[in-house]
């Protein structure tokens, strides 16, 4: 079973590098690789750790394949993680299925193309299972040292590391057999190493009024509102999207069998699955009955369902035949799944609607170079929203620093951090907004701007039907914010 292991590893990396050579990059992947543009010890809505392997992989130059390879890297080291893991809590044939399963499930196969801070969260968190796990059977005590490390550097990826903070020390505090360990200096030296390792964040938060914690706590518990039924559908309908319709009800299955492990059998591996897999998926239950829970959210916590639903399958399925047939549709389901996805999104003539970000990058780049060669210096390219700002600056040939929301009085996530807008007054603009995200106030340019040009309009389309709108506005002499009604 390794070497089948080591044969898929190879051929699927082999497929992701050719693919990435035609995949786009998506507007979050340009966001973060700005991060990367502007090193610092944080950033404002997330940690700095994806930006860094961004920066690694762009040394010897910047382009959607150098973006993506981040992704690729941190991906194919996590896939050995995993199966290493599997094979210590059950065995090869189980570790190799699990690796297959989670490779081709979507929402992991589009992690692993798209570098996002869920990227390097997911690899930490995995090897941070890996420490708990062979500090359990005893093995050098360096493993607490790492641990820390572990849980630290996947807070410095992205915040939802806290539950792998949680799921550790539950696997050592809820174990009699464990529990002697919180007695030795051994926890408090792991504890040391990762507030090390997130000092960083911790700087960056305290020299900016912990913006980025504020913004991670106050704004979610703001965007809560009343019962919304639709909001938990959302939530499940969104599960059944990421992992499949077919394995759901095997990973459902696996868990609780876990779950009955720990319990009755005091299972160290049941445990470790269950204690970094469940409080997650738990507490964000209650969350999507009253606000919109993003289908990036449950990934880490479903690699030990993935687990679960594995090893429950191969204790079962030589005597059971419907975990038999119902694995084997499982597998079916994920492979045609992965293959139709990753065919449609480079069909040229495919549509899906105004959720394609993916399409009209570089055609509104070329309309904004071909403004730029018109307009009187100096001045800058605004895009309201994140995603208009960070594109434009991929794909301009001379990769500009470009400008977002609060040019306009409007929050701008990290870009409040790159651009005063003092600091432009005087400035000519091109000022762009796309129907999807709707600048509804444009008449509102004219506080802004001494003179604003009547509006041009980049229609995208794709398979003959439209996708959106881009709004380009050529503006003169920017006046600045102070005053403006917000």
């Amino acid at each position: 079973m390794i070497r089948k292991f080591y044969i898929f590893l190879f051929g699927i990396t082999v497929f992701r590098l050719i693919y990435a050579l035609f995949l786009p990059v998506a507007p979050q992947e340009a966001y973060y690789w700005n991060y990367s543009r502007h090193p610092a010890l944080s950033y404002f809505d997330h940690p700095p750790i994806a930006a860094y392997f961004i920066k690694l992989t762009t040394i010897l130059g910047t382009s959607g394949f150098s973006i993506h390879l981040a992704a690729i890297v941190l991906s194919t080291i996590m896939t050995l993680v995993i199966f290493r893991l599997t094979v210590l809590l059950f065995d090869e044939k189980t570790a190799f299925w699990t690796a297959v399963s989670v490779n081709i499930a979507f929402i992991y196969a589009l992690g692993s193309m798209i570098i996002t801070p869920d990227t390097p969260m997911l690899l930490f968190w995995g090897l941070a299972m890996l420490a708990c796990y062979k500090i359990d059977i005893g093995s050098d005590r360096i493993w607490w040292i790492l641990l820390g490390v572990f849980l630290g550097a996947g807070f410095a990826s992205k915040y939802t590391m806290v539950f792998a903070w949680l799921g550790a020390f539950s696997f050592f505090l809820f174990s009699r057999q464990r529990r002697h360990w919180l007695a030795t200096i051994w926890p408090y030296l792991s504890l040391l190493s990762l507030i090390i390792v997130i000092l960083p964040v911790l700087i960056w938060n305290y020299q900016h009024d912990w913006a980025s914690f504020l913004f991670q706590t106050q704004r979610r518990a703001g965007e809560m509102s009343r019962f919304r039924p639709d909001f938990f559908f959302g939530f499940i309908g969104t599960v059944i999207g990421n992992y499949g319709i077919f394995p759901i009800p095997l990973l459902l299955v696996g868990i609780w069998n876990s779950l009955k492990g720990m319990v009755r059998e005091k299972s160290a591996n049941h445990s470790l699955l269950i204690w970094f897999s469940v409080p997650l998926i738990i507490f964000l239950f209650p969350i999507s009955l009253k606000s919109w829970v993003k289908m990036n959210w449950t990934v880490p916590a479903f690699i030990g369902w993935f687990m679960a639903g594995v090893a429950f399958y191969h204790l079962k399925c030589g005597s059971s035949r419907l975990v038999r047939f119902w694995g084997k549709s499982s597998l079916v389901f994920l492979t045609i799944t992965f293959l139709a996805v990753h065919i449609l999104i480079l069909l040229p003539g495919f549509h899906y609607g105004r959720g394609d970000y993916y399409s009209g990058w570089d055609q509104l780049a070329d309309k904004v170079q071909s403004i730029r060669d018109t307009t009187p210096e100096p001045y800058f390219i605004c895009g309201y929203e994140y995603k208009i700002a960070s594109e434009l600056a991929f794909h301009l040939d001379d990769h500009p620093e470009t400008v977002s929301n609060n040019i306009v009085g409007r929050p701008g996530l990290q870009y409040d951090y790159w651009s005063d807008p003092d600091t432009l007054i005087g400035y000519n603009a091109i000022f762009i907004y796309d129907d999807r995200i709707k600048f509804s106030e444009a008449d509102r340019l004219n506080l802004y701007f001494e003179t604003v040009m009547p509006e041009e309009i980049l229609s995208i389309k794709k398979g003959g039907k439209k996708v959106t709108d881009f709004h380009i506005f050529r503006c003169l002499n920017y006046l600045g914010n102070e005053g403006k009604i917000k």
